[in-house]
Order: structure tokens, then C-alpha cells, then sequence
């Protein structure tokens, strides 16, 4: 009778491992993969033209940002430049006609194992190029406004016309299983001034969907660097 209760409590142990298991390997499979924010080698541009390289006097405000200490180890800075960057806010996903025409791009992000927070600047090969970038991105949130990820899961966006430079646009995305909501959330602003177009962006493993109200603090960092965008020379 002993080896009996022992041998059925070993059964419901061996039982509840597996739940356990199983739950933690849902949880996993759940969990999103952060976007790829850093240059590579095969993402389109103006490979024909030469590159452009943002001049220092706008990216001031990125290297003084640079220099904020950080106190959590797996927490860093990343600096890029360059064309060939991965795409941002791309709801059909892949990349966008338009990235063809990039020639040149500055980007600071700080990145830690949960989360990724960026400023993206773009600069396009003309202004009819970046008008395209926008139009291209407000097509793919109509397009894709749900996009299935396969798996059951899928990725829902939000978005919002801003009054801020020649355009802009509020956007946010969230992955659901169902009406269930998942791990992994996208939320930022993405303006246009010339042929420049400027994207403040954070994506990580948030379960609770983004608002419009909540991305309002990146449009009022968006608004002055429109104003000495619209004053640049390189930018016409």
C-alpha cells in the first residue's frame, strides 16, 4: 500500500512537471523576437550614390544623450550610421520600395534584453523618395492593419495622423493569440521633414496594447527637430 501512494505521488509529481514544462514552453514560444535595429549588409539603398553622413550638428542631441551613465550592466547605447539599416514600421513586413532610395541614416538606441528604444534618422535620395517612405508605411497599416504571423498569433497596429513637420503619423502594434494578448509590443512616431524622415521608436515584450495618448510624449520631442530640419540646408 506504501509503494502504492509513493508510486501515485510520484505519477502526479512527474504529472505536474510536465505542466509546468509545458507552460513554460508555451511561454517561450510567446515570447517576441526584438526587432533588428543595426546595419546589415543586405538591406536596400542608393548603393549608386554616395552616402550621406548626418551632420554632427543635428546628431548633437544624440551624443549628449550618449553620455547619460547607466547603472544596469545588460543595459547599453547603440550608435550607427549608415544606409543599410533594417526596416522600422513595417506592418506587412520586409522591406519597403522606398528603402532603395536611402542615402544616408543616423541612429542612437538603447537596448536592453527586454526592450529596444531608438531615434531613427533617414535621409532619401529626394523629397518625392521620403514622401514615398511615408506613404508606403500608411499603406502597409491599412494593408495589414491585422497581419497574421503564422502560429495562431497575430500582430494588431494602431495608428494616428500627427500635425508635425510636412507629415507624421503616430503608430502602435501589439501580438495577440486570439483576443489574447502576447508578448511583444511596437509604439512610436514617425515624421517627415523634406526628405528626411525622423522615427522615435520602442518595441519589446510588453502584454498591455499601446494607445495614441501614450506615444504623445515622443511627438513632442518629434516637433522641434521638424523645425531645424525644415532649416537645413542638406534637407532641401
Amino acid at each position: 500500500m506504501v509503494v502504492g501512494v509513493a508510486g501515485a505521488a510520484i505519477l502526479v509529481g512527474i504529472s505536474a512537471l510536465f505542466i509546468v514544462l509545458g507552460i513554460r514552453n508555451q511561454q517561450a514560444v510567446d515570447a517576441a523576437v526584438l526587432l533588428p535595429i543595426m546595419p546589415t549588409a543586405d538591406a536596400p539603398y542608393a548603393s549608386s550614390e554616395p552616402t550621406f553622413r548626418i551632420p554632427a550638428t543635428f546628431t548633437a542631441a544624440d551624443d549628449a544623450r550618449a553620455r547619460i551613465p547607466l547603472s544596469q550592466p545588460e543595459v547599453h547605447w547603440a550608435f550607427a550610421d549608415g544606409p543599410n539599416f533594417p526596416p522600422l514600421v513595417s506592418p506587412c513586413g520586409g522591406y519597403l520600395p522606398s528603402d532603395g532610395a536611402r542615402v544616408g541614416a543616423h541612429q542612437l538606441a538603447l537596448v536592453s534584453p527586454m526592450t529596444v528604444k531608438l531615434r531613427r534618422v533617414v535621409l532619401y535620395r529626394d523629397v518625392a523618395s521620403a514622401r514615398q517612405a511615408m506613404d508606403e508605411r500608411r499603406s502597409a497599416l491599412q494593408q495589414c492593419a491585422r497581419h497574421d504571423d503564422g502560429n495562431g498569433i497575430a500582430t494588431v497596429w494602431i495608428w494616428q495622423p500627427l500635425q508635425i513637420g510636412d507629415e507624421a503619423m503616430a503608430v502602435g502594434s501589439q501580438r495577440y493569440r486570439g483576443s489574447s494578448s502576447l508578448p511583444g509590443h511596437q509604439r512610436g512616431v514617425v515624421m517627415r521633414q523634406g526628405r528626411t524622415l525622423v522615427t522615435y521608436f520602442d518595441s519589446g515584450q510588453s502584454r498591455v496594447p499601446p494607445t495614441i495618448a501614450e506615444i504623445g510624449p515622443y511627438a513632442t520631442v518629434a516637433k522641434p527637430v521638424a523645425t531645424d530640419l525644415a532649416a537645413a540646408s542638406w534637407n532641401q
